[in-house]
């Protein structure tokens, strides 16, 4: 794990590693009035080592925070997912970087996820499931991290890909697992 911060006790830690020097672009910041909500932002670099340090940090945070077993399972497998798309994919560059911001809200958990990979609009992946006689080891990806979520969207900004979503109980959403509602 790169660089961590989090308001609610948890403190800056010094970047080490391959992002240790590297400038790190501009910098995200999620949508809405600030408030003391549980938040934590992480940065790696676009490795797969460095991602796995960085998810088991992200893992713990969730962890800590009494949030349903069950949503912390499904943020897990949607950050991994996400993240090892954009280092086996989306990754060119030795130098590249993965950011993600979490705040914690009281039916939700927001994510920002920003990397400077190569564009890569999800638009038209995963809206179905992948063909069930193939039998394929990948094309599953973007229909689970779909099929988890709520109100997912892509832009490119600059050289950064940001990919937001939410994990929550909303109307008509139409993801089949909306946590909150479950409660």
């Amino acid at each position: 794990m790169q660089t961590v911060s989090a308001r609610s006790g948890y403190r800056e830690l010094p970047a080490k590693g391959k992002a240790a020097g590297r400038a790190t672009g501009k910098n995200h910041v999620m949508a809405g009035p600030p408030d003391m909500r549980p938040a934590l932002d992480v940065r790696c670099g676009a490795d797969l080592d460095e991602v796995r340090h960085t998810l088991q940090h992200i893992h713990n945070f969730l962890s800590k925070h009494a949030l349903p077993s069950d949503l912390v399972e499904d943020l897990d497998l949607v950050l991994s997912e996400a993240m090892t798309n954009i280092v086996l994919h989306g990754n060119t560059d030795a130098n590249g970087l993965i950011e993600c911001q979490l705040v914690l809200r009281d039916t939700a958990v927001e994510c920002r996820l920003s990397d400077t990979g190569v564009a890569f609009d999800p638009a038209g992946a995963g809206l179905a499931a992948p063909e069930a006689k193939a039998f394929s080891e990948g094309g599953y990806g973007w229909f689970l991290i779909r099929s988890l979520t709520c109100q997912i969207s892509y832009a490119r900004k600059g050289a950064w890909n940001v990919l937001c979503f939410s994990m929550r109980s909303c109307a008509g959403c139409g993801a089949e697992r909306c946590w909150a509602s479950r409660q």
